[in-house]
């Protein structure tokens, strides 16, 4: 048996479930903030570089690993790190799949990825 539902009846409780979700405190339905973000880059060439200098000129967050297979990019992505005052990062070179341990191995909230469009996929 279903029951019909006037225009009234449906104004008085959408007003309701409004007004309880309006009072409800927010800490129901959030989690706090984390004090500061831990990023990890793939990819230290030119557009992973303009990423770690832009997050580094962010006070919340830390660049906490990096992975690349050209070394000459990685020590410029650390010189990048250290100019902005921030601590060096852990590094991943060995090999095409090393950013897998990198994912594996590091407490990230994010990773940026800065590689060739053909590696996106499988990373």
């Amino acid at each position: 048996m279903s029951k019909k539902i006037n225009r009234r009846d449906f104004i008085k409780a959408t007003t309701a479930v409004g007004a309880a979700a309006a009072v409800m405190p927010k800490t129901l339905f959030s989690s706090p903030a984390s004090k500061r973000v831990k990023l990890g880059i793939i990819g230290t060439g030119m557009r992973g570089q303009w990423v770690l200098w832009l997050a580094a000129k962010y006070p919340g967050v830390d660049i906490t690993a990096i992975c690349d297979i050209d070394d000459g990019m990685i020590q410029s992505a650390i010189k990048i790190l250290k100019e902005a005052g921030k601590p060096e990062p852990h590094v991943y070179k060995a090999g095409d799949e090393d950013f897998r341990n990198m994912v594996k191995n590091e407490d990230l909230d994010g990773v940026y990825i800065a590689t060739p469009w053909e590696w996106h996929h499988p990373m």
